[in-house]
């Protein structure tokens, strides 16, 4: 028997719920974003039965654990289908901007689980607006969601493919190494990979981590 899901999210590993709302990629009907909470805001289903989707706080790692306590079986394709990010994978975007050395360098490996984890979790990523939030952090790796104005949503496997191209074309294609790079689009956010410190705030800009002549703990970027 399948418990009613305001069982199961009082059960589960802590979480934190917003109101319900669909989020909606670069617009201004988004799920409002909850200022005292941590991390990255995720809008979704968590059962393909949901009538109305639910709204998590935190870094991608984090929300990826709350949803498989609450759904072991739960598989975004199915459940959070994402036709555009589909689509954009095909076809690949027109309107983003690649930085290398943009801050102190992530480690290749780190980098990858990140992509992992926002690949895993389907459906919406949110951040405020004129702000950064830290999407994941591993060891001394971290990546993050920065808006350059109005608040910002997009598909998180999207933000996953930002991800990775950065993992892939920066600090030596191909080249299993330390990391650094931003990808901007649309002149409207840009994510960041390099370096974090997971006891830092969430909010906590990957600016205020320069890259510097020796790049960071994980050494510079080739």
């Amino acid at each position: 028997m399948q418990l009613p899901k305001s069982i199961l999210l009082s059960l589960a590993i802590p979480s934190v719920l917003a109101h319900p709302g669909l989020a909606t990629a670069r617009s201004e009907n988004i799920t409002p974003f909850d200022a005292t909470q941590t991390g990255i805001q995720w809008t979704g289903k968590i059962f393909l039965t949901d009538a109305e989707p639910t709204v998590l706080y935190g870094t991608a790692e984090d929300i990826y654990g709350q949803i498989h306590a609450l759904n072991p079986d739960y598989d975004p394709d199915v459940v959070n289908p994402d036709p555009i990010a589909a689509r954009d994978r095909l076809l690949g975007k027109r309107a983003e901007t690649l930085n290398c050395r943009s801050m102190a360098t992530g480690g290749f490996h780190n980098l990858e689980d990140a992509y992992r984890y926002l690949n895993g979790l389907g459906s919406q990523c949110a951040a405020p607006a004129k702000a950064c939030r830290r999407m994941t952090c591993k060891n001394t790796s971290a990546t993050y969601l920065c808006s350059e104005g109005n608040p910002i949503s997009e598909s998180c496997r999207s933000l996953a493919d930002m991800v990775i191209r950065v993992v892939k074309n920066c600090c030596g294609s191909g080249v299993v190494g330390p990391k650094s790079g931003s990808v901007y689009r649309d002149r409207t956010f840009s994510v960041w990979a390099g370096y974090g410190n997971c006891n830092h705030a969430t909010t906590t800009r990957p600016t205020d981590y320069p890259h510097g002549s020796d790049g960071g703990p994980n050494r510079a970027c080739s």
